[in-house]
C-alpha cells in the first residue's frame, strides 16, 4: 500500500503501517485511508494487550492524534466508518485498561467532549424517532377517521412504551437516518433539516431524514459508558464532569441511559457511573456532593447529608433535591440494599438485576431519607465498592491471538 501525494503524484511513497508486532507512530499520520485502517486495526489489538503501547501512546502524541481522527472524520462510506470505529476502540482500550495517570491523559487529550457528543446525539436521535412514530400513528388515525368515521369510538394516542432503541435501529436499517459523522470543537446541538420528504402528507412535520454527527451503534454507547465508568473513579476527574463541559453535565447526561428502554448492559454501566458520582472525596476530608446533579452542593463536614435509605449510595442536602433527583432519573439506578453485608444486585456476568430498580415514586417516598441527624449505624457504614465486570470488546480486537504476547511488540 502506498500513501497518496496529490501535489506530486510521482513522489508517492510506501505507507508506514502498524502491525501486530511493530508500533510506529508515523503510521497514524498516513493520508491514505486503507493503510490507516490497517494500522488502526492492529493498534486496537496492541492497545488491548500491551501496557507498554498504551503508555507510549500517551507520550508520543498518538493519543491526541486518535482523538483528532474522531473529531474530524466525516463518515460517508464504510471505510470512513471503520476508521472512526477503530480509532474509538483504541482510545477506549487505552482508557479502560490504563492506569490513573493514563486515564488522566485521556481526559486531557479531549476525549470527554467526543463521548458527550456520542451520547447526546444518540438521545436526540431516539427522540426524533419517537416523534416520527407518533406522527405516523396520528396520521393513520386521522386517515381512518375520514374514511370510516363509524369505526372511531375513542381517540387514538401513541403508545408511551414504544421501544425507542429498536425503533431507531430499524430507522437506520431502512435508510431513514444518515451515517454522517461531523465532529467539531464546540458541542453544538444536532439540527433537524427542513422538510424534504415528498411522500409526507403533513407539510409542517419534520423530515424523516435526520442529520447525525456520530455512528449510532450500541457498541459505541457501551464503550463510551465503560470509559466514563473508569474515569469517574477518581475525584479530580469527577469534578470536571460537572462543570468543565458546558452546557452539559456528564452525570446528568449519563443518568438518562439508566432508563429501562436501553439494553441491560448499557443500564448497568450507566448505573456504575452514577454510583461513582456519589463517592466521597478523600482529598477534601471525605465529604460528598449532593446527588442531585443540578445542585452539586458539597458537605461542609463528613456525613452532613443524609443517604437515600433505599440504595444508601446517593446523599442529598435537602428533601427538595431528593424529590427532584428521584423524578429525573434516580429511580432507575436506585437499587435496594437490605444489610451491611449485602452488595449491589448484580448477576454473575456483570449485568444489573432488572428487579433492583422496579419501584414507583410513591414507594420511594415511603422509604424516604430521614433528613434529621443521621446517627444510626447505616450512616456510619462504609460504601461498598462496585464489582467491575469484564470489559466488553468488539470483534475488531480479535486477531486469532491469545491475551498475552505484549512483550514481543516492537516500537519503532
Amino acid at each position: 500500500m502506498r500513501e497518496s501525494n496529490f501535489s506530486f503524484p510521482s513522489q508517492n511513497r510506501a505507507s508506514v503501517c502498524i502491525t501486530a508486532a511493530l508500533y510506529d507512530r508515523r503510521a497514524l499520520d498516513c493520508t491514505a485511508i486503507l493503510p490507516l485502517i490497517n494500522s488502526l486495526t492492529h493498534l486496537t489489538y496492541l492497545t488491548s494487550t500491551s501496557p507498554r503501547i498504551r503508555e507510549i501512546l500517551t507520550m508520543d502524541g498518538g493519543l491526541e492524534r486518535l482523538v483528532r481522527i474522531l473529531k474530524t472524520t466525516k463518515v460517508n462510506d464504510k471505510r470512513s466508518g471503520w476508521k472512526w470505529s477503530m480509532a474509538f476502540q483504541c482510545v477506549a482500550n487505552v482508557g479502560v485498561r490504563g492506569s490513573e495517570t493514563i486515564r488522566t491523559r485521556v481526559v486531557d487529550a479531549g476525549m470527554v467532549p467526543v463521548i458527550i457528543t456520542v451520547l447526546d446525539n444518540f438521545l436526540k436521535a431516539l427522540d426524533h424517532v419517537r416523534l416520527e412514530k407518533e406522527q405516523q400513528q396520528l396520521l393513520a388515525a386521522q386517515l381512518l377517521s375520514t374514511q370510516h368515521p363509524s369505526l372511531i369510538t375513542t381517540t387514538t394516542t401513541p403508545s408511551p412504551s414504544m421501544p425507542l432503541a429498536a425503533a431507531f435501529v430499524g430507522a437506520l436499517e431502512n435508510g431513514n437516518a444518515s451515517n454522517t459523522i461531523q465532529m467539531s470543537e464546540d458541542l453544538r446541538p444536532s439540527q433537524l433539516p427542513s422538510n424534504t420528504n415528498n411522500n409526507s402528507t403533513n407539510p409542517t412535520s419534520q423530515s424523516s431524514t435526520l442529520e447525525i454527527d456520530v455512528l449510532y451503534r450500541e457498541e459505541d454507547i457501551l464503550l463510551s459508558l465503560q470509559l466514563l465508568a473508569y474515569l469517574s473513579k477518581y475525584p479530580h476527574l469527577r469534578a470536571t464532569f460537572h462543570t468543565a463541559y458546558p452546557p452539559h453535565n456528564v452525570f446528568s447526561l449519563v443518568e438518562k441511559f439508566t432508563h429501562r428502554l436501553h439494553p441491560a448492559e448499557i443500564q448497568y454501566w450507566a448505573g456504575v457511573i452514577m454510583r461513582n458520582a456519589c463517592r466521597k472525596d478523600e482529598a477534601r476530608g471525605g465529604i460528598r456532593q449532593c446527588a442531585y446533579m443540578a445542585c452539586g452542593k458539597w458537605e461542609s463536614y463528613p456525613r452532613e447529608f443524609a443517604k437515600c435509605r433505599r440504595c444508601r449510595k446517593a446523599k442529598y442536602c435537602s428533601k427538595a433535591c431528593q424529590s427532584k433527583a428521584w423524578s429525573e432519573g434516580h429511580r432507575w439506578w436506585c437499587m435496594e440494599r437490605h444489610g451491611h453485608g449485602d452488595t449491589d444486585s448484580t448477576s454473575a456476568n456483570g449485568q444489573s438485576n432488572s428487579n433492583g430498580t422496579s419501584s414507583s415514586l410513591g414507594g420511594h417516598r415511603s422509604r424516604s431519607t430521614n433528613f434529621g441527624h443521621s446517627t444510626d449505624s447505616l450512616a456510619r457504614s462504609t460504601t461498598n465498592r462496585e464489582a467491575t465486570p469484564t470489559t466488553v470488546t468488539t470483534g475488531a480486537t480479535s486477531h486469532g491471538r491469545g491475551s498475552s504476547g505484549s512483550g514481543s511488540v516492537l516500537v519503532s
